[in-house]
């Protein structure tokens, strides 16, 4: 009968493997002249700032490309933009003037009630007239 070969995983915890990459990245930093590693730290401070500004959210491709064209061509950041969009949303529907009942649909998710489903015109974007 032939023996068996004992052998050791190469495989990581995930978390361990973050932790190690954070060390390598850490150790190569600090082999880079000084001026270099404080504009990576002001670089990393400005990121941490804005943290707490930034949010994620799905968007119909269209909507994003509509956003990006209107961006560009008004010469203003894409996120104040839909800032004003959603600040006016918001009003509009805390005044009542927006009705959400026609979009809703039930959800079979447990972690939500309804789903909002838009009809293609209201996605579909149309370009205007000028």
């Amino acid at each position: 009968m032939a023996e068996k070969k004992f052998e050791r995983r190469t495989s990581l915890d995930p978390a361990v493997a973050d932790l190690l990459s954070g060390m390598e990245q850490r150790q190569a930093e600090s082999q880079l002249p000084r001026k270099e590693r404080e504009r990576l730290g002001r670089e990393r401070a400005k990121i941490q700032s804005r943290r707490e500004q930034r949010a994620t959210y799905d968007l119909p491709p269209a909507l994003r490309e509509e956003i990006r064209v209107m961006s560009e061509d008004l010469r203003i950041p894409a996120s104040q933009l839909v800032t004003l969009a959603l600040a006016r949303f918001m009003n509009d529907y805390n005044s009542g003037t927006i009705d959400l009942g026609k979009y809703k649909q039930p959800s079979r998710s447990p972690r939500y009630d309804w789903n909002l489903v838009f009809p293609d015109d209201l996605i579909r974007m149309k370009k205007k007239k000028g």
